[in-house]
């Protein structure tokens, strides 16, 4: 036995297999031997070493590299990004969708066709369609809520486009989320008013939340607008005139809302109507549509007077294009008896002014 301290420890032996005598050559630096067994030194250390050997692996071969993996991944990747024109499109078709169903809303009510469907979600018989003999007003209510469907379609893709988008733009991804929230409200609200037999007070909200989600989408497709690169600051004073111009109008809005809920086109003779006086409110609402006009008359005036960025200019005078024909409109139905066309074309008009008046006050706060 060798201990760790032995000179020879870690020495190679060879067995001679015979008997030599005197000899010690071999250990003035290999080493020595004696009668049986040679010992030669260890081999001085090279500095070199051996790693074992280890299983050849076969995964490695399937696997792809790392750069063509990222490279697989950009390139599919890339086929689902829209560009910003495509999510500015589809914001667009959102908003004219939803001022598209205030027209057949309209049409609706002027028809008396809102209880066509008695039921919600249904519309009769258990079917969400109209089955068997369908009347005028079953045809009319069955369409506008069809409408519903294609709101709901234009908003999922607007939805979808905003999150694919790169860059991405959290204003345009917030009210994205506002107007695909908002469509299901809306229908829902609708399906109160046609539960409660179109009670008066639904009816109302039921309408100033289409004007709401008319604002909301005028909202999302400017923000998908391309930004101006220096817009010039607009004066606090026009800025602020420019939202109480927009206050003034949703609150034509909810005026226009108990007219229409006191007067003839409420409902048919047995639909419950507003107590209110149909010649005093609708006079209330005359009064406010004047001042209307006169604000956004004087609005469009300070905006090229102080040099108002061109966006915002054009946006003032197509509001007050707008008023324009809402005024007209509205003095020639009050004075020829109420028509159902004149009627139809006040309440579409209401919609495209909720988009100017929300239009108007965003050009006025670009920065």
């Amino acid at each position: 036995m060798q201990g760790p301290g032995d000179p020879i420890a870690g020495a190679i032996v060879v067995m001679s297999g015979r008997r030599t005598h005197g000899s010690r050559g071999l250990g003035d630096r290999c080493g020595f031997h004696n009668d049986n067994v040679t010992y030669f030194a260890a081999a001085p250390y090279s500095g070199i070493r051996r790693t074992p050997t280890r299983p050849y692996d076969r995964s490695a071969m399937a696997a792809p590299t790392t750069e063509s993996a990222v490279a697989s991944t950009a390139r599919a990747d890339a086929r689902w990004r829209p560009t910003a024109s495509t999510v500015r499109r589809l914001a667009l078709a959102s908003l004219v969708a939803n001022i598209a169903i205030v027209a057949t809303g309209g049409l609706v009510r002027l028809t008396n066709s809102g209880l066509g469907c008695p039921d919600w979600p249904n519309c009769s018989g258990g079917s969400l369609v109209a089955t068997g003999k369908v009347s005028w007003h079953k045809a009319v209510e069955n369409t506008n809520r069809g409408l519903t469907g294609v709101i709901m379609i234009a908003v999922v893709a607007v939805f979808i486009a905003a999150y694919r988008e790169r860059p991405a733009r959290p204003a345009v991804r917030w009210w994205a989320w506002v107007t695909l929230l908002g469509v299901p409200a809306q229908a829902v609200l609708g399906g109160i008013s046609v539960l409660t037999d179109l009670n008066p007070w639904v009816v109302c909200a039921h309408f100033l939340l289409s004007m709401a989600l008319v604002g909301a989408a005028t909202v999302l497709w400017w923000n998908t607008r391309t930004p101006t690169p220096e817009p010039s600051a607009v004066p606090l004073l026009v800025r602020r005139l420019g939202g109480a111009t927009w206050v003034l109008t949703y609150a034509v809005f909810a005026v226009g809302t108990l007219v229409t809920g006191s007067g003839p086109h409420a409902g048919d003779a047995k639909a419950v109507r507003l107590p209110l006086r149909p010649a005093a409110i609708s006079q209330l609402h005359a009064d406010l549509v004047m001042l209307l006009v006169g604000v956004a008359i004087g609005l469009a005036v300070f905006a090229a007077a102080v040099g108002a960025p061109p966006a915002a200019r054009t946006a003032t005078r197509v509001l007050v294009g707008v008023l324009a024909f809402q005024a007209a409109i509205g003095f020639a139905q009050y004075f020829t008896g109420l028509p159902t066309g004149l009627v139809e074309l006040h309440v579409t008009g209401a919609a495209v002014l909720a988009a100017a008046a929300t239009a108007t006050l965003l050009a006025l706060n670009e920065r």
